[in-house]
């Protein structure tokens, strides 16, 4: 049940710009002890028209400040949370304030660089830092490139240029991309050069995550130096059209993997069972067919690694893309095993067939079952062992293919 504390404004709410504001208000209690590290965010909850509805928002003001907490919202035409603060945040209102949270935090002590590349309202986190280390005295060197459409869009540019004119540690770029074009790569370059061995934070809308993402990895940069600050809607009943496209790619990976496991398990039963096809008997004895179909399995499996390869690259956007079709190749991998033998087979025949199959069952599995923090260390051992077989059952499909070829 949604718990909401009253929380009173000790500051006015602040106009930032045409669509965004800044709230202010009192810390909870409970969180006297707990301190905000730079970048992190607060979930704020409240109850619309009945419905508990949460939403992260970055920390824009300083982590020393204990006096209140600050966010900075842009309002959004189809933003529930966005909308109700703009038209009910005042003194008095019921709302819920979680803990400081997130994981796209940054010591100030740190002796790298700190590189923000933000866009529109996603200039929040490089404005709490910002605050943060002038405050502090941070030494760490932090540079702020600032993408937005027009001026107009411009959140706290004044005073970002005054920070940057009283700290020699923290400077600021801005880019109004009708007038300037968006970045590019040898801009990324220039930096990286001016700014080597940086940490690199990534803000903005999907769109330029992605460019920035790829663009700084081209440019060399370790995927472990990037830093994406991606917010999705917490809890509520008014899901946003992005959240209502995850639920039904949740709900399409369950299907496909139990309907997985139930061919796997078709399959199992029809050999055991020696159940008669014939004519699917007598295509699989010709030599013609039987290397088609063959070469269809090699193909699809081949294919597949297409997702750990991307991966391995670091190229976020692709591996999204290619798990979806990565896993509606598992049903596709049986169909065409079945179309290729109808039995198990001998010795190699048998190996190949055990381990392909077990491969699609463990595959079937981590689809279907969604993650959690409770089967987390379950899941680890599972993926690690649908790899393990997949690549056996990848090697065997090769000997195989080349041994029927050659005999």
């Amino acid at each position: 049940m949604l718990r909401l504390p009253i929380v009173r404004f000790h500051l006015a709410v602040i106009d930032r710009g045409p669509r965004v504001k800044s709230f202010r208000f009192e810390i909870p209690q409970g969180h006297d002890e707990i301190v905000p590290k730079p970048g992190q965010r607060l979930v704020i909850r409240t109850l619309i028209n009945g419905v508990p509805v949460g939403r992260p928002y970055t920390i824009t003001s300083p982590v020393t400040e204990r006096d209140h907490y600050e966010i900075t919202v842009q309002r959004e035409p189809q933003g529930f949370m966005s909308n109700w603060l703009f038209e009910n945040m005042r003194a008095g209102v019921a709302i819920e304030v979680l803990p400081p949270s997130g994981t796209s935090f940054f010591d100030l002590a740190d002796s790298r660089p700190l590189v923000s590349l933000v866009g529109g309202i996603g200039v929040t986190p490089a404005l709490g830092i910002c605050r943060s280390a002038a405050v502090g005295g941070s030494k760490r060197r932090i540079h702020v490139d600032y993408s937005v459409s027009t001026r107009a869009d411009l959140v706290c540019e004044d005073e970002l240029k005054t920070l940057t004119a009283k700290h020699g540690t923290v400077s600021l770029h801005t880019r109004v991309t009708r007038e300037q074009g968006r970045f590019k790569a040898d801009d990324l370059k220039a930096l990286a050069v001016e700014l080597p061995k940086s940490d690199w934070l990534i803000c903005g809308s999907k769109p330029f995550q992605f460019e920035a993402q790829k663009l700084l990895l081209a440019q060399g940069i370790g995927a472990q130096n990037i830093h994406v600050e991606s917010f999705d809607a917490v809890g509520g009943a008014m899901p946003s059209a992005t959240t209502e496209a995850t639920v039904r790619s949740t709900m399409w990976r369950t299907v496909i993997g139990y309907l997985l496991l139930a061919a796997v398990a078709a399959f199992i039963l029809q050999a055991l069972l020696d159940l008669k096809f014939p004519l699917l008997e007598r295509l699989q004895a010709k030599t013609v067919y039987s290397a088609l179909t063959g070469a269809a399995i090699v193909a699809l499996l081949v294919y597949q690694w297409q997702l750990g390869y991307v991966r391995l690259r670091g190229r976020i956007a692709e591996a999204s893309r290619n798990y979806g079709v990565h896993i509606a190749i598992g049903p596709a991998i049986i169909f065409v095993i079945w179309l290729h033998s109808i039995k198990f087979g001998y010795a190699l025949s048998m190996a190949l067939s055990i381990t392909m199959l077990a491969s699609l069952a463990t595959g079937a599995v981590l689809g279907a079952r969604p993650r959690s923090p409770r089967w987390d260390g379950g899941r680890r051992v599972l993926l690690g062992v649908h790899i393990l077989l997949t690549c056996l059952g990848s090697a065997l499909a090769v000997t195989h293919g080349f041994m029927s070829l050659w005999y």
